[in-house]
């Protein structure tokens, strides 16, 4: 299970006749396995810098430039 506990709005991202809210968000996750695809929420797509938080464990992966999670 995830749930976004915070999210920043970095504005609209159109591609052919569809548009998705860009954001920057901090997820919190139950497992590793729970942490979304960069473009897995529907309506939304994730910017580098999002964070996801691991509570099984309390790693830290943040999202970067080639929508990867990298752990911190």
């Amino acid at each position: 299970m995830r749930k976004i506990v915070n999210q920043e709005f970095i504005g609209f991202k159109v591609s052919g006749d569809e548009s998705v809210s860009l954001i920057r968000a901090v997820i919190a996750c139950d497992t590793a396995e729970d942490i979304p695809e960069y473009n897995a929420l529907e309506g939304y797509e994730l910017d580098i810098g999002s964070v996801a938080w691991d509570i099984s464990n309390g790693e830290i992966y943040a999202l970067n430039s080639e929508h990867e999670w990298v752990k911190q």
